[in-house]
């Protein structure tokens, strides 16, 4: 019963070890005029596990539409609007996995942008600021950002569009899957936005 006992003890405090060992998930977004890449990695003490993209052989590109002012205001405009409908609902997640143990480690934004007729370049200085600034102040509000770097800068006067970011979260075992179960609620929201 002694060996048992031992046995027993040995092995909860191994998995209570497992389970207290942080994982990270690290985003980031690259995008250009012409294509963007996302990756999703989860980090879990010496393993690195590529979520997406998956290795399944991609879809062959459609065609791109040439990069204008219209199209990236309309892009924008459709991503506030998806964050307008979601809001509510990040809230919720973020809320429940800070006072679960979240921690937003880094947040990066380096975005450069810029269009033929300046005028355009401006409107769209306010409205992509407007846009970044928004969900930054929802996720340092709701949580603990250790590190952010944000640098939005316009092009006046070239015709050009590129952003990189990157962010990485430090979640703790336990409450990974109810978080994982309600970002899955939260995509399929988004989908239908």
């Amino acid at each position: 019963m002694g060996y048992f006992i031992v046995f027993l003890a040995v092995f909860l405090i191994i998995i209570a070890g497992i389970l207290l060992f942080p994982i990270r998930l690290c985003i980031a977004y690259n995008k250009d005029e012409t294509k963007g890449t996302a990756t999703m990695n989860v980090r879990y003490m010496f393993f690195n596990i590529r979520v997406y993209p998956s290795k399944k052989p991609k879809k062959q590109d459609k065609p791109k539409e040439p990069f204008s002012y219209e199209k990236k205001k309309t892009e924008i405009e459709k991503y506030i609007r998806i964050f307008d409908a979601i809001k509510a609902d990040i809230i919720k997640i973020i809320d429940y996995a800070t006072s679960k143990a979240m921690i937003v480690e880094k947040i990066g934004i380096n975005i450069d942008f810029g269009f033929d007729d300046a005028m355009h370049t401006g409107i769209f200085t306010g409205i992509i600021n407007g846009f970044v600034y928004n969900i930054l102040g929802v996720i340092h509000h709701l949580s603990v950002l250790e590190e952010m770097d944000v640098n939005i800068q316009p092009v006046f006067g070239k015709k050009c569009y590129k952003i990189q970011s990157q962010c990485i979260i430090r979640i703790k075992n336990v409450h990974i899957i109810v978080v994982a179960i309600n970002v899955l609620k939260l995509m399929r929201k988004m989908k239908k936005v």
